[in-house]
């Protein structure tokens, strides 16, 4: 049994299919779950950015208890929920990607209090 040619096609096929199956769960989810959380906080930015134009230009509050105030509060638990979701999905990281990602500079462990503290801060005059 274990000589005909059948079999051993069938045997290969699950082998491959579960050493694929293996690879893509365990390396290359986790690498993009990474990077679409790091494409949420870049995008949150920007939108800060603009929120942060429009409450507060020139250093004067433009629209205290405003149509934006809301949406500041949202932008607050959001980026919150975003930076525990990227030190999460960073954690789950394979060792090489998290050595792979320190060779090009970026430094989750060292970014994760100013992300931290950035998600508790926002929305303040003083940030």
């Amino acid at each position: 049994m274990l000589n005909n040619p059948i079999f051993l096609i069938v045997i290969s096929g699950v082998l491959i299919f579960t050493i694929q199956k293996l690879i893509s769960e365990l390396w290359i989810a986790p690498i993009i779950e990474f990077k679409k959380c790091l494409a949420k906080v870049e995008t949150s930015m920007a939108r800060w950015g603009f929120l942060y134009k429009y409450t507060y230009k020139n250093n004067n509050l433009v629209s205290p208890d405003g149509p934006m105030d809301e949406a500041i509060e949202n932008f607050r638990r959001e980026l919150s929920k975003l930076t525990t979701e990227l030190i999460g999905s960073y954690n789950s990281l394979p060792f090489l990607e998290k050595g792979w990602l320190k060779v090009r500079g970026i430094n989750v462990n060292e970014a994760k209090p100013a992300l931290l503290a950035l998600s508790v801060t926002i929305s303040s005059k003083s940030d």
